[in-house]
């Protein structure tokens, strides 16, 4: 059973890298609305969302097995932010504050710390690196989006316009080397995201993950205690494993 690891990090940087523009076999109207998301997410000075997540893992090749989750999710310049996960067989929570980045484990009642000062995208860079702290999703918020999602494709591609919990949204899709996604964009007023799901064809029956965001609060006045984490009496502190 194959099984992805970590909440959503969703938490890698929210605001998006200034990669330019360089696949050739971009549709010009899937350029457009990316470029319109870049700029709009560039932007941002905090971001407080809600969303449902779906997974899917592969049982012994030959079945596919469905997961539901919700996140919570916070984040403000320069570098704080919180998730709370909750899934099937995971409930994590995730906090940055000063420097200080934790991983609480809410079933095993235990947590790991680490000192990683920088920007949002400095420290989830240096996660990555050390800790191999990612997850499918995270590519959304990472600095380095566009560059994961456009200049690594073979081709992307403008649907049309679709609805997603009651709102008109662009539908893009791309096509990479061993997976394929599709990124759907509130087509009215700010180009908020509304859904993303990953299909993954390097594992057999190609099991999808997905993201529908049921909240989405630009410049959300967010309290800093939310930032801050407080261990329980009887939760044991643990190291990250490099």
């Amino acid at each position: 059973m194959r099984k992805f690891s970590g909440p959503v990090l969703v938490v890698l940087s929210i605001w998006l890298s200034s990669v330019a523009i360089a696949q050739p076999s971009i549709d010009p109207e899937a350029d457009k609305v990316l470029e319109a998301v870049h700029d709009y997410m560039a932007g941002l000075k905090s971001l407080l969302i809600s969303a449902e997540l779906s997974e899917e893992t592969v049982y012994g090749d030959a079945h596919k097995l469905q997961f539901g989750g919700t996140l919570e999710l916070g984040m403000r310049h320069p570098a704080q932010f919180f998730a709370v996960h909750h899934a099937d067989y995971e409930n994590r929570r995730m906090y940055l504050d000063e420097g200080a980045f934790t991983v609480f484990d809410e079933d095993v009642n235990v947590y790991a710390q680490a000192d990683v000062a920088g920007s949002l995208h400095d420290v989830f860079a240096r996660l990555h690196a050390e800790y191999g702290i990612s997850s499918p999703g995270g590519e959304l918020f990472s600095g380095n989006a566009y560059e994961l999602l456009v200049e690594n494709a073979n081709k992307v591609i403008y649907v049309g316009v679709s609805n997603v919990n009651g709102k008109a949204c662009h539908h893009i899709a791309g096509v990479l080397e061993n997976m394929d996604w599709q990124l759907w964009v509130q087509k009215d007023g700010d180009p908020a995201l509304c859904r993303y799901v990953v299909t993954d064809r390097d594992v057999p029956m190609a099991p999808q993950f997905s993201i529908t965001f049921d909240e989405w609060k630009a410049n959300a006045d967010i309290p800093d205690q939310q930032f801050d984490f407080q261990a329980p009496a009887d939760a044991e502190a643990i190291d990250f494993v490099k």
